[in-house]
């Protein structure tokens, strides 16, 4: 933890003496999950479901907010009490019933016809990424992609001109760029929803990538509305380095995530 562990232990210490009052919003890939090749096969990194039961109960919301469908989600981490918001907070797994934003589904075939697009495109299929179809959004991902470095500018080109074609909003991330309706909602969202919704007084973020910088800026506004904050970034070789330079505390890995929660379950 490169935020020295005496101030991990701070923090951890203070919200946890209030944590009915706490939201607590956790990224899944880089975050709770290791990042691998293979983006199907990120699970937890082991230690940290088991964390999370005793937050859910003691915390005025733990929630899941990921780029990846909140189906996913549900499925991997599996933890009673938690909330589980995919698609930047477009979906969520309420009670084993999936909610979806009526604008998603409007934007259905636009986001096939993107998918058929990109799987008929020579970078995509030239280089060997791999198509994502998360049903309402599409992600081309180069991370199992030995020379990607070749391929990165086609791939780059490619999204962005049949994302524009389609009428849909490209997203790039570490080694992946998502296509999905050109929707009004991010992370930040998701956690304003979350603190609204469960009257949380504080709230902690923890994320490691781009899609994770709108829900710092929620921090930052809803403490200009008086309202206790915690921006987290998750280190790693890939973090972006704005993220590491907002974030209040830096933990290195999942392993200090679950180094975090343990301390928050004590």
């Amino acid at each position: 933890m490169t935020a020295g562990t005496a101030t991990a232990e701070q923090a951890a210490r203070t919200l946890a003496g209030r944590a009915h009052e706490v939201a607590l919003c956790l990224d899944f890939d880089g975050t709770l999950s290791p990042v691998v090749d293979d983006p199907e096969a990120a699970r937890p990194l082991h230690g940290i479901v088991d964390q999370l039961e005793p937050l859910a109960r003691r915390f005025a919301a733990v929630a899941i907010v990921s780029g990846r469908p909140a189906a996913y989600l549900a499925e991997h981490v599996g933890v009673a009490g938690v909330r589980y918001l995919g698609l930047y907070g477009l979906q969520e797994m309420h009670e084993g019933r999936l909610q979806v934003d009526p604008r998603l589904e409007a934007a259905l075939p636009k986001v096939t016809a993107a998918g058929a697009s990109l799987r008929a495109s020579t970078a995509v299929r030239d280089s060997g990424a791999w198509l994502e179809d998360k049903v309402y959004s599409v992600a081309v991902h180069t991370r199992r992609i030995s020379d990607r470095d070749q391929w990165t500018e086609a791939i780059d080109h490619t999204a962005r001109e049949i994302a524009e074609q389609q009428g849909l909003e490209l997203i790039p991330g570490k080694m992946v760029w998502e296509l999905r309706p050109a929707v009004e909602g991010d992370k930040g969202d998701a956690v304003r929803r979350v603190v609204a919704e469960s009257g949380a007084q504080t709230v902690v973020v923890v994320g490691d990538d781009l899609g994770d910088l709108p829900a710092f800026a929620a921090v930052t506004q809803l403490a200009n509305e008086g309202h206790g904050g915690l921006r987290v970034a998750v280190r790693s070789e890939e973090a972006p380095p704005d993220l590491l330079a907002t974030a209040d505390l830096v933990l290195d890995g999942p392993q200090g995530v679950l180094d975090f929660l343990r301390r928050l379950a004590a």
